[in-house]
Order: structure tokens, then sequence, then C-alpha cells
């Protein structure tokens, strides 16, 4: 995402090909000379045998099409200190309290971007202990009580059971989620809204994955900033209003 570059017009230039090729992509970054340095292009060519040219195409690379690309690319994430090979005291309770204050801290702050990355609201103890890196921990049902712990300390997230085996996980406040919900609501113009068709026929929607409860929070607080009137509280049915 970000501002969009001012694209350059398509050039086409030819040359003489001596051999024939299958077609190949190269990437090309301008000279800091140019005007627009910053905008990548991608050449492509294609070569059409001894008797013919070949022509160069070169198309503009816009930078949030690169950084779509690349976040497409990557599969997981790591902690910033690493896998166990490289920073083993990270993958160590540690034993003095005041340590293990800041160790989990540590790793409930990556225990956030992991979960947001994920899309994980709900994270129990069984899939914690399974999912790399967090298998690797020494004493993981421990570990996972001590990072979840330090996040309900911050009110970033809340155990759903008393023996503390299930957590969830507020990567995004339901304030933040409501604002996304009002202005869906709004693009698309479907203003009657209520837990189960958001969560059964809007599927595709981020906010679709979050546990109902928070989906009917997420719906007072739409008629607690006027933005929604109630049509059935106990239902969780709003309709917003324009």
């Amino acid at each position: 995402m970000g501002i969009k570059e001012r694209q350059r017009e398509k050039k086409k230039t030819e040359e003489p090909v001596k051999d024939a090729a299958e077609p190949s992509v190269v990437m090309k970054q301008t000279t800091a000379s140019d005007d627009s340095a910053h905008i990548p292009e991608i050449v492509v060519k294609v070569d059409g045998g001894s008797n013919a040219t070949d022509t160069i195409e070169t198309a503009v690379v816009e930078p949030e099409q690169m950084m779509d690309t690349e976040a497409a690319a990557v599969t997981e994430i790591v902690p910033r200190w690493g896998n166990i090979g490289e920073a083993e005291w990270m993958y160590n309770i540690p034993t003095r309290s005041q340590d293990l204050v800041l160790w989990a801290e540590e790793w409930g702050d990556f225990l956030l971007e992991w979960t947001e990355f994920e899309k994980i609201h709900v994270l129990s103890v069984s899939a914690f202990i399974s999912k790399p890196p967090f298998k690797d921990i020494l004493g993981k049902v421990k570990a996972f009580r001590s990072i979840g712990d330090s996040l309900v300390g911050k009110d970033v997230a809340a155990w759903l059971d008393r023996n503390r085996e299930q957590l969830r996980v507020y990567w995004r406040p339901l304030g933040e989620w409501a604002d996304l919900v009002y202005r869906w609501a709004l693009d698309t113009g479907i203003l009657r809204l209520d837990v189960k068709s958001l969560v059964i026929q809007e599927a595709e929607q981020a906010f679709s994955k979050l546990p109902e409860e928070d989906i009917h929070g997420i719906m007072a607080l739409l008629v607690e900033r006027g933005f929604a009137k109630w049509v059935d509280k106990k239902a969780g049915a709003i309709v917003v209003k324009v």
C-alpha cells in the first residue's frame, strides 16, 4: 500500500536476435539519476528466432505491487532473536522472577504478531505447543501460561477458561473491528447485520472469523456510538444508520 507513483509510458525497442530461446523475465532497477529511479521495472524479452526481431516491453511495477508479491511469498514469521539454534536462552524459561517477566514480555510481543499473521483469535495450549517456534520452548505449557498472563496484564488478551488453556488474543481492538464493520456495511449497502449472517454469509471477510460473542460486542459498540440501532439485541441484530 502507499501513494502510487507516476507511471512511465510503455516503450518498445527492437534489436536483432541471433538464437531462438525461451521467454525470459529480468528484474531491472533504474539508476539514481532517473527522476523515477525508485520504481523497479520488469523487462520481458521474447525471442522469435534468427530471422526475427524480439520486442522488449517495459512494464512499470508499482511499489505496492512489489510489497504484495513479497508478502504473498512469506509463509511464516520468526522471532527477531531467531530459532533455538541461534538464541537457545530464549527457549528456556528463566528461573529468576524478574527475568521471567522480561522473557514473557518479549515472547508476548511476538505472539501478538504471530496470531495476527496467522489470523488466529483464540489460541489453545495444544496449538501453542505444536506450532513453531513455540514448540521448541522447554516447558511449553508453563511458557504458554506465563506468556498469556503477560498479555492479559497488558489488556491485549483474556483467558477463556479457569485452567488457562484457551487464550483470546486481541491483536486488533474491538473498537477497530467495529470501524471496519461499519465502513464495510456502508460500502456494500448491507445495512441490516446480525451475528449469524456475518459468520455464515460473509465468511470471506476477516471479521467473520471473530468469536461470536465478540461480533455481538461489535454490534453493541456500533449502537453505543450512534452508528446503528438494535433490531434484536438478544440475537445481535442491528440496522446501520446512513
